[in-house]
């Protein structure tokens, strides 16, 4: 698992551990299994060589997308070069375990429900993340473009639900966009599609998002109302009203027909996705 000291890692590593799956964590944090240099062929290679995995998990990514703006360079180095990097190792050495790739709703732009098919990165993040996909295309992948939120285990990384709920409890204004749509998941939802991707290993690109979107500020003021919080410190406000450095995408939303059908499942609600963060803040 590439990037397992994320919010993302912190949760799916004990996951899948629990479904037992043996894993082997990488992060540039210290305390985890593998110390390897994501930039170097090298060091893939000495990797796959000596652990010979099934399959690699990749969630490292640089997600700060005004920096991706102003720094490309430095987007490219962290979304897009490891997997060049990694492709190259497992040719040369021979060793080509399958790759279930994390990637973002932020390749979509314009009216949804977006399908896979259709991509339009309204940013330099989203094309980068974009150019990670293309570059394990033709080797043996899945590849899940999603957006994610529940309670972060990792110390380093809140979620937007977990900023939301910090600033309602410490009675702070916040800002929310009523003019940006999205289709999230809880992050236990993206762990076990995450899990069947291994276990099935389908070759494609696949939404992983919950059947219906809502605005940014209707997220807000669903899960203040079930956790019972105030919500007058939330302010509602279109996205024009800030000055990023990159545009943003106002409609992510995600049809998850490619996924269900491929999978076996029925992605969930938005509603009920936002009531699992609750049971989760309540506890």
């Amino acid at each position: 698992m590439i990037g397992a000291s994320g919010m993302l890692g912190s949760s799916l590593a004990p996951y899948l551990k629990l479904a037992g799956h043996t894993v082997f964590r990488q992060s540039r944090s210290h305390g985890f299994d593998i110390r390897l240099n994501i930039l170097s062929c090298s060091d893939w290679q000495d990797q796959l060589v000596g652990l010979e995995p099934d399959v690699v998990v990749n969630l490292a990514a640089a997600t700060n997308v005004d920096r991706c703006e102003t720094d490309p360079h430095w987007a490219c180095q962290a979304n897009v070069e490891p997997l060049l990097a990694f492709v190259s190792a497992a040719h040369l050495c021979g060793v080509k375990p399958h790759i279930v790739h994390i990637s973002t709703d932020q390749v979509y732009d314009g009216p949804g429900l977006h399908f896979e098919d259709k991509v339009d990165p309204a940013n330099f993040y989203g094309l980068t993340k974009l150019c990670a996909e293309l570059s394990v295309k033709n080797y043996p992948s899945t590849i899940l473009r999603t957006n994610f939120f529940g309670m972060s285990n990792s110390s380093s990384r809140v979620s937007f639900s977990d900023w939301i709920v910090q600033s309602l409890k410490a009675q702070k204004q916040i800002n929310l966009f009523k003019d940006v749509l999205f289709s999230p998941v809880h992050i236990s939802s993206l762990c076990n599609v995450i899990k069947m991707a291994i276990d099935l290993r389908p070759h494609g690109i696949y939404n992983v998002g919950s059947t219906e979107g809502v605005s940014k500020a209707q997220f807000g003021l669903q899960l203040a109302n079930f956790l019972g919080l105030s919500t007058e410190g939330i302010n509602l406000r279109p996205i024009s009203e800030i000055s990023p450095k990159g545009r943003r995408p106002l409609d992510m939303r995600m049809s998850t027909i490619k996924l269900d059908k491929c999978f076996g499942i029925s992605s969930p609600r938005m509603d009920t996705e936002i009531q699992k963060a609750a049971l989760e803040y309540h506890g």
